[in-house]
């Protein structure tokens, strides 16, 4: 299934943040990243690559050799830590979407709409799917932030954090799904419209 970058965040400098916030190896990055990124659908094992291609560049560096591979344990190095604080702090005006369905719509031909519209339908249902991960994540931090209060705890910055990202992502996703429903809706009416004809499009 396609994934839909928007401002083209790769999982390589995710896993460069994760091992600046403390030091780990692929295998507890990879839980990490599962654990917080649970609805974008990154590909598996992404940590096992990009640990030592980041070591490559310079931006961690390999402090304890495990028993195998994703159990070496790495940390950032001051590169590292610029090259990711760049890239946080990092605003483009306006923001750079590169959107594949965008391209495709570009070249699409009358034949190939209906599997247009079916394959649409398929992105339409995964991100339905995403958008039920992600309110199932905001209300379990957000029972997390009620049993706080219940006991009286301090506020937890990091908890409402990750309140307003999970909200972010129902939006997220909800806007996608209906982005998506309205396209589907508009190529069936053009395939509706100028319907083919004895080999040849009506009307075009």
């Amino acid at each position: 299934m396609p994934i839909t970058k928007v401002g083209e965040t790769s999982q390589k400098i995710l896993c460069l943040g994760f091992v600046i916030q403390q030091e780990d190896t692929a295998q507890g990055v990879e839980r990490r990243m599962k654990r917080r990124f649970s609805s974008e659908r990154f590909t598996r094992g992404i940590a096992n690559k990009s640990l030592p291609s980041l070591a490559k560049d310079g931006y961690v560096e390999l402090v304890e050799k495990g028993a195998e591979e994703p159990l070496d344990r790495y940390r950032a190095t001051p590169e590292g830590e610029e090259h990711f604080f760049t890239w946080l702090r990092q605003t483009e005006l306006p923001p750079t979407v590169r959107d594949a369905l965008q391209c495709k719509l570009e070249f699409y031909e009358m034949a190939e709409l209906p599997a247009a519209i079916e394959s649409i339908g398929e992105q339409q249902e995964a991100f339905g799917a995403a958008t039920n991960i992600a309110h199932e994540r905001l209300q379990e931090e957000k029972r997390a932030r009620r049993e706080r209060r219940k006991r009286d705890l301090p506020t937890d910055w990091r908890l409402e954090l990750r309140i307003a990202k999970a909200k972010d992502a129902v939006k997220l996703g909800g806007i996608m799904t209906k982005r998506l429903k309205a396209v589907r809706a508009d190529l069936q009416q053009i395939l509706d419209a100028y319907n083919i004809e004895n080999g040849e499009v009506r009307g075009g």
